[in-house]
């Protein structure tokens, strides 16, 4: 799993094609997905924890948080499915939900910066480095996983996906930090 998570994070195209002909490797794609997550978790709570968060706070934060990051993984790979083997499919394309759930999963690896993201004075540069390194993942993953001949047009699939995601991405989250509300 560490070899596919480095492959993915520094852009291997022979990592993707193992990724998306792996079926078994949908458990380790949602490993990564869940400790990006976990990362990203780590990092905002530890500005929570310096506030004197309780134990309930940081529990709940964990729990759902970790609920949310695999529904937001789901839809991003539902968009990125509909987008690229729908509307910019090509005679070429040939692939899955399940296939573009391994490979996004992988190309999320970069987000393990987010476990920086309470560094002072630098908190956002973690995070943006990491959102714009798995956006690039990804692009590469869509390439290989759509079996597509040009990057151009992976980045197309990535970039209308973002511009379509916003909406039930944002939706998510937002129901997320009204949940953490009523929970607190």
């Amino acid at each position: 799993m560490l070899r596919r998570m480095f492959g993915a994070t520094f852009f291997n195209a022979h990592t993707y094609e193992e990724i998306e002909a792996d079926p078994s490797s949908m458990v380790q794609a949602i490993v990564v997905v869940l400790l990006v997550t976990l990362c990203a978790i780590i990092g905002g709570l530890a500005g929570e924890i310096q506030g004197q968060a309780t134990y309930l706070e940081i529990f709940l934060d964990l729990g759902f948080g970790l609920a949310f990051g695999i529904l937001r993984w789901a839809l991003w790979v539902t968009v990125v499915f509909m987008v690229g083997a729908g509307l910019l499919r090509t005679h070429h394309t040939e692939t899955s939900w399940t296939e573009m759930g391994r490979i996004l999963g992988f190309a999320l690896t970069p987000g393990l910066l987010a476990v920086f993201s309470s560094v002072p004075f630098f908190d956002w540069v973690f995070v943006w480095v990491a959102v714009f390194w798995s956006l690039a993942a990804a692009v590469l993953g869509v390439r290989q996983g759509m079996d597509y001949e040009s990057t151009g047009r992976a980045m197309l699939v990535v970039a209308i996906s973002g511009l379509i995601a916003v909406i039930p991405l944002g939706l998510t989250v937002t129901l997320e930090l009204r949940f953490f509300d009523l929970l607190t």
